[in-house]
């Protein structure tokens, strides 16, 4: 199908995070939504091939996924039109491009469900009276017209089965932690949040219904490992996720699969992304970013003992729980490399890239204590040392540009030393190439005690301000205030995981 991208939101990052892999932007355009009160409000409207997006600026209000639309009703003579939801209110819009809106998601509902999207028509200007409020769907008022009575009617496959996700009793269980049920389905969790979105599904805050424990689930679409061949790399996480057990990494307690989708159940973070409290922050004392990089620090050495390079280190990895110690998680990029062994892979997130794997020479592990040497930069200074806005300006910057410090406010002499010595830009002579004790035993983190540490009995420099955990406080509202739900997977990207199904049979 054609794009429309009236807003020019397809190459806007901040966008694009808010859509899972192989899903499509079909259109964007500008309208004017009706609040509760009748009050007009500006918003921006991105269709795609999965579901509706309803934008104020670049933050999103809300994510409707096309099954969950009863159909629509739009005026002859003005600019209105109402999306009705039979399982709550109705969204009433204006736009002068309704019409090109009403097609695009009728041909995407059709695609998705296989059914007519209703369509009813009315010759009012002003659609209120014809909108199901909150306070109705309170009421049990529902004013959503009779299906007969839609323009469409006879076009539907009045019998066809509506397209489900597969759940329930066709899930299986491939990971228990020991002390838990060796039996979950997705019908054991209530989900309660969406906590962000990773590389090919979300991740949401679910609570477990026998013992109303937390945990953080994050669900994986099949079709979309299908379609960009990460099958093995999720394969690799969950082994990894399976063998580590550290005191700063995250710990995985469940996985289960079914036709659609595969889970993997961690331990809920009450304090948030690391990244999260960075930005309201802007940058942090020496003392923090010594306290979180030691963390870290150790958690990815232990990776490496175990021939695991982690390969995506950022604050947005980096969770932390209600006490202030900060964990690493998302091993979905990670790798077995035999000892002495390297890998081609060009992965990983631009602004903290190794020079090595920019240039595809091959790397190990000590691209990550490159990395390492970025947090800590990010960290004491607010934003990553070579950072660009043109990506391809930043990768010759990585390459080949000066490591610059602040003036106004600068590190101290140790914290600039170990930030140029990991930044190093020959792998063999970076810090940390031949073991992690020359990183802890550097001038900077001369007052860890390392042992106390690793026992969390030091203090912590920040604790996360929790008043209601269930609200998922430290987490981006951008995510958090996305409808909670555990998204269909349309019958016919379905069809082709189950063509496909031998690439998931030892999960």
């Amino acid at each position: 199908m054609e794009s429309h991208d009236y807003m020019s939101l397809g190459g806007d990052k901040a966008f694009t995070k808010h859509i899972s892999p192989g899903e499509t932007l079909l259109m964007s355009f500008k309208v004017i939504k009706f609040n509760k009160r009748n009050k007009a409000q500006e918003r921006t409207i991105a269709l795609t091939t999965a579901g509706i997006l309803n934008l104020k600026g670049k933050k999103l209000q809300r994510r409707m996924e096309y099954e969950i639309l009863s159909g629509i009703t739009r005026s002859r003579n003005g600019d209105e039109f109402i999306l009705h939801c039979a399982t709550e209110y109705d969204y009433r819009f204006s736009s002068p491009l309704k019409d090109q809106a009403i097609q695009t998601m009728s041909k995407a509902f059709r695609d998705i469900t296989g059914r007519t999207l209703y369509l009813w028509e009315t010759n009012e200007i002003n659609l209120k009276d014809l909108t199901t409020t909150k306070n109705d769907k309170k009421k049990g008022v529902s004013r959503i017209p009779a299906p007969e009575n839609a323009v469409n009617f006879r076009n539907n496959n009045i019998g066809q089965e509506e397209s489900k996700d597969t759940r329930g009793k066709r899930s299986r269980t491939i990971f228990a932690a020991q002390d838990n049920s060796t039996s979950v389905t997705l019908d054991d969790f209530t989900i309660l949040k969406v906590l962000g979105r990773g590389s090919f599904g979300k991740v949401m805050l679910v609570q477990k219904k026998d013992n109303q424990k937390l945990y953080a689930m994050k669900s994986l679409r099949k079709d979309a490992l299908l379609e960009r061949e990460q099958v093995e790399h999720t394969r690799t996480e969950k082994l990894i996720l399976e063998h580590i057990n550290h005191p700063f990494l995250v710990r995985l307690e469940y996985a289960f699969t079914n036709p659609a989708k595969i889970y993997f159940v961690m331990e809920f973070m009450k304090g948030g992304e690391l990244f999260f409290h960075l930005k309201e922050a802007r940058k942090f004392s020496e003392d923090r970013a010594r306290f979180y990089g030691a963390q870290i620090g150790l958690g990815l050495a232990h990776l490496h003992e175990q021939n695991i390079v982690y390969r995506d280190l950022k604050p947005e990895n980096i969770i932390m729980d209600e006490f202030g110690n900060v964990y690493l998680t998302d091993f979905g990029m990670a790798k077995f490399l035999p000892e002495g062994g390297s890998t081609q892979s060009f992965v990983g997130t631009p602004e903290y890239l190794a020079p090595e794997v920019i240039a595809c020479q091959g790397h190990n592990g000590t691209a990550d204590w490159w990395s390492f040497g970025v947090l800590l930069y990010e960290m004491m200074v607010g934003i990553p040392p070579f950072y660009n806005q043109n990506v391809q300006l930043m990768y010759e910057l990585i390459q080949h540009g000066d490591l610059r410090f602040p003036q106004r406010t600068p590190l101290s002499q140790p914290a600039q030393d170990i930030i140029t010595r990991l930044l190093d830009r020959d792998p063999t002579r970076r810090l940390g190439a031949r073991s992690f004790d020359d990183i802890k035993n550097h001038a900077f983190f001369a007052s860890i005690n390392w042992d106390l540490l690793l026992q969390k009995k030091l203090p912590t420099p920040f604790t996360p301000r929790i008043t209601n955990v269930l609200s998922a406080e430290n987490f981006d509202t951008e995510f958090t205030s996305e409808e909670a739900i555990n998204s269909v997977v349309p019958e016919h990207r379905l069809r082709m995981v189950m063509q496909n199904q031998e690439q998931f049979n030892d999960f």
